[in-house]
């Protein structure tokens, strides 16, 4: 029985899902991959083969009708829309990017700078917008044709020192290079921005929580078909059309929800009664399932005989169905004796053999030899210019040197605590210190 639907089972498990790739997105995916190395890798064998048939004196991304095409080729620049969504120009010189046309601003998706009234200048190139003498910004220039915002998205893009090509950049992961997950993500992203949006209580934080539960995977599937909605209780059988009594099965005075084959019944309100979790009045349990569930995932102390639930929660489940299939009745104290033997041996399987002191050293607690330099940069999105410093101890001649300065914004913390990094190694340079090791708070 198809208990959902495929889509909603291909979402992510952080988004309610349970991670099932959709074969045609990653397939997409994995072209744009091929895709990317034709751009990256230009003197690579691969490269040179369709350069020379398809796009001599052009791009892989240029749309360009060729004569006969391979069927390799058509699938590869079946890609292009997903690579275009991504796909960022970084600033070297700028001769070869269009301030109008090419995605060269950084934003949620890369796009070319917003005009502020008339454009007056529709070929412009960012080259034009650089002082080539002292390789910065034309300020007056910015001023003239952008709004303040856009300004400060411009002005926080670094400038490389002398002429150098302009490379494209891949804006959804760190390193810049685009990788199959970073395309599926964004494929599957997309499609979430077209589903028109759904009022009434969302379940994905539940769901998703589902799988930082303490227990084995196949419980932590379970917990997470709970939550769905995926358990063939009789009012679930009867919502999908078969003509069933939706009475439980067990007591007989209801009908069977999983809240109350789980919860409500008086078999199941027996064994969590003898469980060692509290169930206080109209607290828990209550006929909100999900309720309980978040009263057990949230509400309950960090220790071992509280984090017995999904062993519970699932020997329920099999005494259910002990009374559905043989007809036979387990108690209750049988029910939370397995709950409790289970539990604790997964938990016993899981600790950790302790390791003999002094056998291996964390990078973190190893001591510096020599001169040490902490850097950290000040980074904060309401301001327009940025903070760097650096601190300098020398043990063998007890000195101590600090450096500070204003900056102008990066775009990102991360990329402030790499100017920080990069005028720290100049500072050390100037004062005639080659050898060095840096300490930075975030990791780069």
């Amino acid at each position: 029985m198809h208990w959902l639907a495929w889509r909603k089972l291909c979402r992510h498990k952080a988004d309610g899902g349970l991670g099932f790739r959709v074969i045609e997105d990653f397939n997409t995916a994995l072209l744009a991959k091929q895709l990317w190395r034709l751009m990256e890798n230009q003197e690579s064998l691969f490269a040179k083969v369709f350069k020379g048939r398809y796009y001599r004196n052009s791009s892989p991304m240029d749309p360009i009708r060729s004569y006969s095409p391979s069927y390799g080729w058509q699938s590869i620049i079946s890609a292009r829309p997903l690579v275009h969504k991504g796909l960022i120009k970084r600033v070297g010189s700028g001769s070869s990017i269009s301030v109008w046309y090419d995605p060269w601003i950084s934003d949620s998706r890369p796009r070319s700078a917003i005009c502020k009234g008339f454009n007056y200048y529709p070929q412009l190139m960012v080259s034009q917008l650089i002082n080539s003498q002292s390789s910065t910004w034309n300020l007056p220039l910015l001023h003239q044709l952008f709004e303040s915002a856009e300004i400060a998205r411009i002005t926080g893009i670094t400038i490389a020192s002398g002429s150098k090509p302009d490379p494209c950049g891949w804006i959804f992961t760190k390193m810049g290079r685009y990788t199959v997950k970073s395309g599926y993500a964004l494929l599957q992203d997309l499609k979430e921005e077209e589903t028109p949006p759904v009022f009434g209580p969302d379940t994905r934080k539940l769901q998703a929580q589902s799988w930082r539960v303490k227990c084995t995977t196949k419980l932590q599937h379970f917990l997470w078909q709970i939550i769905t909605g995926c358990l063939s209780v009789g009012a679930r059988l009867c919502s999908r059309g078969m003509r069933i009594d939706p009475q439980c099965v067990r007591c007989g005075m209801a009908d069977e929800t999983i809240n109350h084959m789980l919860f409500e019944c008086p078999p199941a309100r027996q064994a969590w009664a003898l469980s060692p979790i509290p169930t206080p009045p109209s607290v828990f349990p209550t006929a909100s399932l999900f309720s309980n569930m978040a009263h057990l995932f949230s509400n309950l102390p960090d220790n071992e005989n509280m984090l017995i639930y999904p062993w519970l929660l699932w020997f329920v489940w099999k005494a259910r169905n002990y009374k559905v299939f043989s007809n036979e009745d387990q108690d209750p104290r049988d029910v939370i004796e397995s709950a409790i033997t289970e539990a604790r041996a997964w938990a016993t399987a899981q600790t950790a053999e302790v390791r003999e002191p002094g056998s291996t050293v964390s990078p973190s607690e190893s001591i510096l030899v020599g001169e040490w330099c902490q850097v950290d940069g000040a980074w904060k999105e309401t301001e327009c210019r940025a903070g760097l410093g650096w601190c300098n101890f020398d043990p063998d001649l007890g000195s101590v040197l600090f450096g500070a300065c204003n900056h102008r914004r990066g775009l990102s913390p991360l990329q402030t605590e790499l100017e920080a990094l990069t005028w720290d190694m100049q500072c050390m340079l100037v004062h005639n210190k080659r050898r060095m090791n840096f300490q930075t708070i975030v990791q780069i």
